[in-house]
């Protein structure tokens, strides 16, 4: 009992020190641990997050309850208020979670922003890459995605199917490693 008191009053310290996220998920209909998750690395500087945050936001609302999403924000120097800026000019409201010691930047071998990773409730990697294929390669773009990828894997899992692409090459802003 005491070493929950004792945990719980840690979170909440570091919580007001700002190394914890503030967002608290809850989930509706499949419980946490039964859920798919996809995990994006953001980079609140990179145009290109910036321009994929309404995407996934809208991907996160529609399957509320279904898939767990959370942001990880793996630069260093970024701060709990680069984040919420981040997150209030974009209106993004999924949990977040600041690495920047890279811990799941070297757990999922995450190297750009944005990358997204659909995860199986047994932490098995389904998909990597892209939220779609508007961003092609540095500097060249669409005007609107024509392939989705990260839905598509999303809608197979959900169905039991077999995810037709499990990766592509993400285009963005590098994650600087140590």
């Amino acid at each position: 009992m005491r070493c929950l008191v004792w945990g719980f009053l840690g979170c909440i310290l570091l919580t007001i020190m700002g190394l914890t996220p503030l967002h608290i998920p809850t989930y509706q209909g499949t419980s946490f641990q039964e859920s798919p998750r996809v995990l994006i690395f953001f980079d609140t500087e990179c145009p290109i997050c910036q321009k994929t945050t309404r995407r996934v936001q809208d991907l996160a609302d529609q399957y509320t309850g279904q898939v767990q999403f959370e942001a990880i924000y793996p630069t260093e120097t970024t701060t709990l208020a680069d984040v919420k800026a981040f997150e209030r000019t974009f209106k993004l409201t999924i949990p977040r979670q600041l690495d920047p010691t890279h811990k799941l930047v070297r757990q999922y071998k995450a190297t750009t922003t944005p990358e997204v990773l659909l995860i199986s409730a047994q932490d098995k990697i389904l998909y990597r890459g892209s939220v779609d294929d508007q961003f092609y390669r540095l500097g060249r773009y669409r005007p609107a995605p024509t392939a989705f990828y990260l839905k598509d894997a999303i809608e197979a899992t959900l169905v039991g199917k077999s995810i037709a692409i499990k990766q592509t090459t993400p285009t963005g802003c590098l994650i600087n490693r140590d």
